[in-house]
């Protein structure tokens, strides 16, 4: 799709998210600006004031990628209040007949979870009496950088518990590598896992899924909580 913004360059074209999230699984792409659909750049200041008022949720993301490049943008366009709740209830129905189509519901007992990270491979039955908490996440995605301090801050809490922290990412073990010496990120970090992320499908990022000791799926999807921070919690505790 072509884009009129005079902020970004004419060869960064407009994608749908799910191609967006398409290319970015496959490919290696770095984040140039982020910006609101009058051209401010969206800063830290700005950040602190859209969270201060709830907003976040007021907000569609338009990405803008040139593969060529290797770069994209994204563009924050705020929504009214009818376009806000149509896009909640689009969403709503989009995932919720994925995960009808692939079997994975609320309640949904895990038949499988295989994974390796940088200590060996682990399965199901290796967090047997564990809660396990499930981020979804990618380095070009600044929203997920943004959550891992209160990520860090809930494992933290729950360190001496049964609770295992999974980071589940399709950038690869060498670029995490790179990006923790700048950024830790306390959970135990999975890369290349293009496999668990279709697993769960996956299609929006971040997302959170916390599986039970019962090995039953809880999904962390609702786009009207605006404390999804004191929502993980009090679902850890719920299920310990």
């Amino acid at each position: 799709m072509a884009q009129n913004y005079s902020f970004i360059p004419k060869e960064f074209t407009e994608i749908k998210d799910k191609d967006f999230y398409k290319i970015a699984s496959s490919d290696s792409l770095k984040l140039v600006k982020v910006y609101l659909e009058n051209g401010t750049e969206f800063n830290s200041k700005i950040k602190d004031s859209v969270q201060s008022n709830k907003l976040p949720v007021f907000y569609s993301k338009k990405f803008f990628v040139n593969e060529s490049k290797k770069q994209f943008y994204i563009v924050y366009k705020e929504l009214s209040e009818i376009e806000r709740k149509q896009q909640a209830i689009e969403q709503k129905v989009e995932i919720t007949n994925n995960r009808k189509k692939y079997k994975l519901q609320e309640g949904t007992v895990l038949k499988e979870l295989n994974f390796k990270d940088s200590n060996g491979n682990f399965t199901l039955d290796s967090l047997k009496g564990k809660v396990i908490v499930l981020n979804f996440w990618f380095i070009g995605c600044k929203p997920c950088v943004e959550e891992i301090p209160d990520l860090n801050r809930i494992q933290e809490k729950f360190k001496d518990k049964d609770v295992v922290f999974l980071a589940v990412t399709f950038d690869s073990k060498k670029k995490l590598e790179e990006f923790v010496k700048k950024k830790p990120f306390n959970f135990t970090l999975v890369p290349d896992s293009m496999k668990i992320i279709r697993q769960f499908y996956v299609n929006s990022y971040p997302t959170t899924i916390i599986i039970d000791k019962d090995r039953k799926i809880h999904l962390i999807d609702d786009l009207l909580v605006f404390d999804l921070m004191n929502k993980i919690e009090k679902m850890i505790k719920q299920y310990l």
